[in-house]
């Protein structure tokens, strides 16, 4: 009963846009940590006793028949206890628009390869599927010339440039990089195109190529079907280690980043979050 009202709470609050992209406003960071917290929220609410709508996923008024014109209520409880959707998840390596990732490792590969750095480059162009071509790519005038850390999370462009002057993508990438003119001008010279072997691989993968132009006429071409982290690319314990750095480096000492990995990492051994929790504070 407990988890059943927990259910009918938290799906009567569903909700979420991409409006975001319209002004570069925050609310994209906000959807997740607000879905743990209304989760939390609503087991709790139900442990005391608040009643939660029954049937609150298959009901005539819930949450499929709501958000769905054709829902298949035979998939909701397929293979139930057998196969577990928390292990199709993907892993973000970069801190972008997951769009913008299988030309980023693309980028990476060719760079290691032939010793490509941004100095060499003449231009480059990115082919994303149509639907990712939409929103990180439409239109290369804007999309090459971000103003917010969220349009930089949703340019192509941008993030093709910053893997293309530092090998990598991190979170402190943005506060150095959106007001680097070089960065910026390489930008400009990145665009962003629908490629038919990226929209062949869609829905299943969001696929990317990218083509990089050297100022000495080379070209160089990766397609890149599944980006890292996918289930079928996923990432290694190193890999995983380096985007928690690269997150964690601005506010964390080299001591205060291992301790808080370690305690992560032993999560279920742990008498009390708030202790975990506290060592993502900072050293002080």
């Amino acid at each position: 009963d407990g988890i059943e009202s927990a259910l009918g709470i938290a799906l009567s609050q569903a909700a979420g846009s991409m409006q975001f992209l319209a002004d570069g406003a925050w609310t994209k960071r906000s959807h997740v940590g607000q879905a743990a917290q209304n989760g939390l929220t609503c087991a709790t609410m139900a442990a005391e006793g608040f009643k939660g709508p029954k049937e609150a996923i298959e009901g005539k008024w819930g949450f499929l028949h709501s958000l769905s014109p054709k829902a298949d209520l035979d998939k909701a409880a397929a293979n139930l206890g057998e196969y577990w959707e928390t292990m199709a998840l993907g892993v973000k390596p970069y801190p972008s628009c997951r769009y913008t990732h299988a030309a980023m490792d693309a980028i990476r590969q060719l760079a290691g390869e032939h010793g490509i750095t941004a100095d060499n480059v003449d231009s480059a162009t990115i082919g994303v599927p149509e639907t990712g071509w939409k929103i990180v790519g439409n239109s290369d005038a804007e999309k090459q010339n971000p103003k917010s850390i969220v349009d930089g999370q949703f340019s192509m462009p941008f993030c093709a440039a910053v893997v293309l002057r530092t090998g990598n993508m991190v979170w402190d990438d943005y506060k150095t990089h959106l007001s680097d003119a070089d960065t910026l001008a390489l930008a400009k010279r990145v665009s962003t195109v629908v490629d038919p072997d990226a929209e062949a691989a869609f829905p299943d993968n969001m696929a990317g190529k990218a083509t990089i132009r050297m100022k000495s006429g080379e070209v160089y071409e990766r397609f890149v079907e599944t980006p890292k982290g996918e289930p079928a690319n996923f990432m290694n314990q190193a890999e995983f280690r380096a985007k928690f750095d690269g997150l964690c480096a601005p506010y964390l000492s080299e001591e205060g980043m291992e301790r808080f990995s370690c305690a992560l990492l032993n999560l279920e051994e742990a008498n009390s979050l708030r202790s975990v929790l506290a060592l993502s504070r900072g050293d002080a």
